[in-house]
């Protein structure tokens, strides 16, 4: 079943896709990461993510410390905004891991674990164009899961 994305009056699409995969990091990092490594489950993992240093993840052991978990909402949210990934084209890889590698972020103080430095170094490229990649693939994934008024105007107007 393919739900469609609701867009709050005055903003674009884009704009609500990069806050959905913000949200999906936070959602992400906020998730008990006890003993998982990209190492452990290769098929899971993006590429480019097996060698990173991960260790930061599991850095305040203590409950007290760690940010709330986040409950099934916030789950169903994410699994959602990390399914647009894969609609960034194949022939765009470079696209798919800067939007990656932008997606992690620290579990409590949700600052971006890498800067656009250091995922550019990352991916073999300026950090300008790390900022452009990540914008158009961005916009790449919104043009892809924007609803069409052409095919909402037939789904109203053929199913009465």
């Amino acid at each position: 079943m393919k739900r469609t994305l609701t867009i709050p009056e005055g903003l674009a699409v884009a704009d609500v896709v990069g806050e959905r995969l913000f949200e999906a990091g936070c959602t992400l990092s906020a998730l008990p990461a006890h003993g998982l490594k990209p190492g452990g489950v290769r098929v899971a993992w993006p590429e480019m993510l097996e060698d990173a240093d991960l260790d930061w993840i599991n850095a305040c052991p203590a409950e007290d410390l760690r940010p709330p978990r986040p409950g099934s909402a916030a789950i169903t949210r994410m699994d959602e905004a990390l399914s647009w990934i894969g609609l960034i084209g194949d022939d765009r890889m470079n696209w798919r891991k800067v939007v990656c590698l932008r997606l992690i972020v620290h579990p409590i103080s949700h600052r971006y674990r890498f800067s656009w430095r250091e995922i550019a170094n990352r991916v073999g490229t300026s950090h300008t164009s790390a900022k452009s990649w990540h914008q158009l693939a961005i916009a790449d994934i919104a043009r892809k899961i924007a609803p069409d008024a052409f095919s909402a105007f037939q789904t109203f107007h053929f199913a009465a």
